[in-house]
């Protein structure tokens, strides 16, 4: 059966068939003349709705006489389902036919890494195998999922496209925590995305500090960001590697706060005095605007507004002599805690 003979019946609605079908089932064999007397309907219609029935292999006919007569869902079921059970059962083997060959290379594989002392990383430079790769990463995870998006809010074709993995996960019962900036609180389609999944389960955090994009799968393989190609990742299975992933995202875990997906004037100034305390301690360390704004997530423009204000409110010269201020008013700070 076709997807357009399927669709016959939803086009014809169901009343139509409906009543054929009760029709036939009275009787033991009618022609299409018979049917659309007996349902009071133009025969185009009686036509269609028959044809219908037909393609569903609800009703058998015509014969040589011209008659139709019913057969039981069961067996129509059973006739329509089958192509398709044979197409899955073709997939499942085709899928374990291919994982079993990939499995036969893997000891090779690691033999010649091991003897050449490669380590457990390898580098992927392409987009889209990039994506193939954590789509299967995805589908094999059994427990836990651990990611980290920094640089403030995500393309909104991003966040489409990482919904149903999540969503996938989630519905295996996998756990899932998701570590943001604080900037990604201001964007309406992260706050969306952030209020499905975690309905679903999800954890998702955010901090002030920055942090490199990273995902974990069951504590066994990283995805790592590579410098120098945003489009390409390294993939680390090495476990002390791995483990060494893992710890650097429980401490940065550790000090970030609940994502609040429905934000008071209280939230608002907690996490913007988070993200100036950040900008004041990087201004005392001399770090540049422009890094300053990758490392918060945030525009070039808002960074440097943030240091307009934190000049003015110090009464400093310039943004040197503003970061000279605020290490001698935190020195005055400590001295004065300590006595």
């Amino acid at each position: 059966m076709t997807e357009t003979n399927r669709s016959d019946i939803v086009e014809s609605g169901t009343a139509g068939p409906a009543q054929v079908y009760a029709y036939l089932l009275t009787r033991e064999r009618a022609t299409l003349e018979e049917i659309q007397a007996a349902i009071r309907c133009p025969g185009a219609d009686a036509e269609q709705f028959t044809q219908a029935l037909v393609n569903w292999g609800l009703l058998q006919g015509p014969s040589e006489e011209g008659h139709f007569h019913a057969v039981s869902p069961e067996t129509a079921r059973e006739v329509a389902l089958s192509p398709l059970h044979r197409q899955i059962q073709d997939l499942q083997h085709a899928i374990a036919t291919t994982s079993a060959a990939f499995d036969a290379l893997t000891p090779v594989y690691e033999t010649h890494t091991r003897s050449r002392g490669v380590p457990d990383l390898e580098e992927v430079h392409s987009l889209s195998a990039v994506r193939d790769l954590i789509t299967g990463l995805s589908a094999d995870a059994q427990e836990e999922v651990l990611t980290s998006q920094p640089g403030g809010p995500r393309p909104e074709e991003l966040i489409h496209e990482s919904l149903a993995k999540t969503e996938g996960l989630l519905r295996r019962h996998v756990r899932m925590r998701t570590l943001y900036q604080h900037s990604a609180q201001f964007d309406q389609g992260t706050i969306a995305y952030v209020e499905h999944v975690a309905r679903l389960g999800a954890v998702v955090r955010t901090t002030a500090a920055g942090f490199p994009r990273v995902l974990i799968f069951d504590r066994r393989v990283a995805v790592l960001s590579m410098r120098g190609n945003r489009k390409g990742a390294l993939i680390a299975r090495n476990p002390s590697l791995v483990d060494m992933v893992v710890q650097a995202f429980e401490h940065a875990w550790a000090v970030a706060t609940d994502f609040p997906v429905s934000y008071g004037r209280k939230a608002t100034q907690i996490t913007t005095s988070a993200i100036r305390s950040s900008i004041e301690q990087q201004l005392i360390e001399g770090i540049s605007d422009k890094r300053i704004a990758e490392g918060l997530g945030l525009s070039l423009r808002a960074v440097q507004r943030h240091i307009a204000e934190i000049i003015k409110e110090l009464g400093a010269l310039n943004r040197l002599h503003a970061g000279y201020l605020l290490c001698e008013k935190r020195l005055h700070k400590g001295s004065a805690a300590s006595q």
